[in-house]
């Protein structure tokens, strides 16, 4: 199956969060293209894939080559028209846009590709070009399950490359530098919630994140205000006090499953932690607000 076959046959429209894409044709001609001065009550654009040619679009003609982006806006006059022979390697899709609401990212990029009078692009990057060929790829071939999903998806992030290049004095935002020191705490917090079962030193904490033990013990005090090991301790208490209320296991098997090799050492832990011994904790558990299990 073709991959403008397979989106064809899917529905039409593409909910971008607050934007309805209303996609009525995907569509790619290899052949010479040499068509009348036309217009449409929709959006259609275009990406040059090969060949060279000219873009008359609202009186003025521009020259076209690869990675030319052409978009065709409603009621305004176009045509294509190629220079030589094989012609013009085209791939388009034509769409209409609702608005539902005017918050949001999404909303001021499509806003702002609807009141652009931009006719022509240059996909300077070649990020369309790679949405191009990845919708191709995921679209075309044999049937599989999933693929008109998968398709889809591809063809949403189409569509905002395509509203992105032809949106006029489009500003790239600041992103926020990610902070790597905090993912990295994530990671760890996530380590010891998987591996309470068993002893863990602060340095196979930090090796886990690639750091030294100094860098994450500093990291730790920033994110969680205690140390790795501190950490630990409280997380393995935290996750006993949970099973003692929940469940029936003896106290034996809950001090091996958060990480004590002895009940006595287990025992003493507990009782300087939450105040009482685990025996005593369970008796009481239905007049102790119940901590969450990990």
């Amino acid at each position: 199956m073709a991959w403008t076959d397979l989106l064809n046959s899917g529905p039409g429209a593409v909910r971008l969060g607050p934007v309805d894409v209303d996609v009525y044709h995907w569509a790619e001609m290899a052949d010479t293209v040499v068509n009348p001065p036309h217009r449409h009550t929709y959006y259609e654009v275009c990406w040059v894939e090969g060949g060279t040619g000219e873009f008359t679009v609202g009186g003025h003609t521009h020259p076209i080559g690869p990675g030319s982006l052409l978009f065709a806006r409603p009621g305004v006059p176009h045509r294509i028209v190629s220079r030589r022979a094989p012609g013009i390697r085209l791939a388009w899709v034509a769409f209409h846009l609702r608005l539902s609401r005017s918050d949001g990212d999404l909303a001021a990029l499509f806003g702002a590709f609807a009141g652009s009078a931009r006719p022509l692009a240059h996909d300077a990057h070649d990020r369309v070009a790679a949405l191009w060929a990845a919708l191709r790829a995921t679209g075309g071939g044999p049937a599989l399950p999933g693929q008109q999903e998968a398709a889809a998806a591809v063809a949403r992030a189409l569509l905002v490359a395509l509203a992105q290049a032809g949106t006029e004095s489009l500003r790239p935002r600041v992103a926020a530098a990610p902070d790597a020191g905090a993912a990295a705490v994530r990671l760890v917090l996530r380590y010891v919630q998987d591996n309470l079962d068993r002893p863990l030193p602060v340095e196979e904490l930090a090796r886990h994140v690639h750091l030294s033990p100094r860098q994450l013990s500093r990291l730790f005090a920033v994110h969680v205000g205690r140390s790795p090991a501190g950490y630990v301790e409280h997380t393995r208490l935290d996750h006993a006090a949970a099973l003692l209320v929940r469940t029936d296991l003896p106290i034996k098997h809950i001090a091996a499953a958060v990480g004590y090799g002895d009940v006595a050492g287990f025992t003493r832990a507990f009782a300087r932690r939450l105040g009482t011994p685990p025996g005593r904790f369970r008796s009481a558990g239905d007049l102790r607000p119940v901590l969450s299990v990990s």
